[in-house]
């Protein structure tokens, strides 16, 4: 299943800007939940450049499991590949990880039905905003009665101040910022409701505020790597740097504390079984 859109993403500048998603730190307790075992099938939806697939997910499933990297970014998945074949764990012998460019829009589609123990998603399932209904649906399909349904995504007041200067600051360029906005950014209620009407039972779905310190790029980094949807809507007479740095400014007096830039990541951690 692969994607026709244009592809967005830069491994290079999600590794550069952005490391912090994958850092052992904050993904530790969403993998504890997981609690991934020898043997088993894990899909990682939304696998990135698949640092957390290869150092994390492989390793536990081993001996005798494999792991699914799944991504709509070519780029991020060039990366993973590359990543892969430096692995010690990823050998023509075993072949115990594989990548799959698609739409986690799409799950349903992919022809595999229960053929996982577990999915597992990090920083990813907030970007699959046009149904999120039916990429729950998609994932549970896709999971073996019992399965887990585990992961981490922005929450309600994810990003708070960012996301509404970016709407504040493209409405005075004349451009509706909600009809480009990309993330989905739920409440506990919201996607627990979300998860039982697919058939799962919750087993915990809560909110986790996490002030999270930004490389030296700072908040500019961080608009380049994640931010295309909105600063790519700006009209072309119109001087991307300088609309950056207008965002930079307003925001400077709540997230900028000498040199150092720091946001506001508000994460939604759930488990959930299929039933």
């Amino acid at each position: 299943m692969s994607t026709s859109k244009e592809d967005k993403w830069s491994a290079e500048r999600y590794n550069s800007n952005a490391s912090f998603v994958y850092s052992s730190a904050y993904t530790s307790p969403t993998l504890d939940l997981l609690s991934a075992r020898p043997g088993e099938r894990i899909l990682d939806l939304g696998c990135g450049s698949g640092e957390l697939t290869l150092s994390a997910l492989l390793p536990a499933v081993q001996p005798n499991g494999s792991v699914v990297g799944f991504d709509a970014s070519p780029d991020l998945l060039a990366k993973a590949r590359t990543n892969a074949a430096s692995s010690p764990l990823s050998n023509e012998a075993t072949v115990p990880v594989t990548w799959i460019e698609g739409d986690g829009h799409d799950l349903e589609k992919s022809g595999e039905k229960e053929a996982f123990d577990a999915v597992f998603s990090n920083a990813a399932l907030h970007w699959m905003k046009r149904d999120p209904a039916q990429v729950v649906r998609g994932v549970y399909g896709l999971l073996k009665p019992g399965g887990r349904f585990v992961g981490e995504m922005g929450g309600a007041m994810n990003m708070i101040g960012v996301r509404s200067v970016l709407h504040t600051v493209l409405g005075e360029y004349g451009v509706d910022a909600a009809a480009v906005d990309p993330w989905f950014f739920p409440t506990p209620a919201q996607y627990s409701a979300i998860l039982q009407a697919a058939g799962f039972g919750v087993e915990s779905c809560e909110l986790i505020p996490r002030p999270t310190p930004l490389p030296e790029s700072g908040l500019a980094g961080w608009l380049d790597t994640f931010a295309f949807a909105f600063l790519d809507a700006l009209p072309a007479t119109v001087d991307r740097e300088q609309v950056k740095a207008e965002v930079c400014r307003r925001l400077e007096v709540d997230m900028k504390h000498g040199e150092q830039w720091t946001t506001m990541y508000v994460r939604l951690r759930f488990k959930a079984r299929k039933e």
